[in-house]
C-alpha cells in the first residue's frame, strides 16, 4: 500500500531564526542577546526632487549564522503636499543601492494643492544569502560576506517638484487636523532571518 509520507510529503519551509521589530523612538531592543537601536524620528520631512534618508528607516544588522534570507520592511506615512505627491523609494544595504526594491506610489491626481491623500507605505526587501556571489543590485549576497554589522535604510524623493509629499507626516486626527505631536508618524521597523 505504501508509506503516509508517499501520499503526504513532510512539508518544507524556510526556520525563522529571529525576529526584530521596532518604532523608531530611539528605542533598543534586544534579541537573541544582540541589542538594536531604533533611530528617533522627531519631525516629518518635505521631500526633494533627490534621493535623502527616509527618517527612521535605518538599522544596523548582522543576521545569525545559519541565516538564508533577510526579510526587510519599513512601515511610514505618506501625504500628499500637490497633485497626488507622487514619491519614490528604494532600499540600499551599506550604502548601495538595491535597484530591484525601487518603487513609486502617488495618491489620487487632482488640479490645485489637494493634500488630502495620506497613507501607509512599505518598503521592503528580501536579501537572499544563498547567492555564491555578490550582486547588492539584485539584493543577493553571500552570507559569508555578511558576518558584521551592515546598515539597511530606506531612500526617498519627490517625484517630480510638482508633486510634492511629506514622509512621516499625520495630517488629520479623529475629525479635525493633527497637531503638535500627533503630526509626526514614526515608522516601524521589521526584520527577519529565516534558515
Amino acid at each position: 500500500m505504501g508509506n503516509l509520507t508517499d501520499f503526504f510529503p513532510v512539508p518544507t519551509s524556510n526556520n525563522v531564526l529571529e525576529v526584530i521589530e521596532g518604532v523608531a523612538d530611539g528605542r533598543t531592543v534586544t534579541v537573541n542577546g544582540n541589542s538594536y537601536t531604533f533611530g528617533n524620528v522627531t519631525s516629518y520631512t518635505s521631500l526633494s526632487t533627490s534621493f535623502a534618508d527616509l527618517a527612521g528607516s535605518s538599522i544596523a544588522y548582522t543576521p545569525p549564522d545559519d541565516t538564508k534570507y533577510v526579510s526587510y520592511k519599513c512601515y511610514f506615512k505618506h501625504s500628499a503636499i500637490d497633485y497626488g505627491g507622487i514619491m519614490g523609494y528604494r532600499i540600499a544595504l551599506d550604502g548601495t543601492v538595491v535597484s530591484v526594491s525601487q518603487r513609486h506610489l502617488a495618491g489620487n491626481y487632482s488640479n490645485g494643492g489637494n493634500n488630502h491623500t495620506q497613507f501607509l507605505g512599505m518598503a521592503m526587501f528580501v536579501f537572499d544569502l544563498t547567492a555564491s556571489s555578490t550582486d547588492i543590485n539584485s539584493g543577493k549576497i553571500p552570507k559569508s560576506s555578511w558576518t558584521s554589522d551592515k546598515t539597511i535604510k530606506v531612500l526617498v524623493r519627490d517625484y517630480h517638484s510638482s508633486y510634492d509629499a511629506y514622509v512621516n507626516f499625520n495630517r488629520w486626527l479623529d475629525g479635525s487636523g493633527a497637531s503638535g505631536t500627533r503630526q509626526v508618524d514614526k515608522p516601524t521597523i521589521q526584520i527577519i532571518a529565516y534558515g
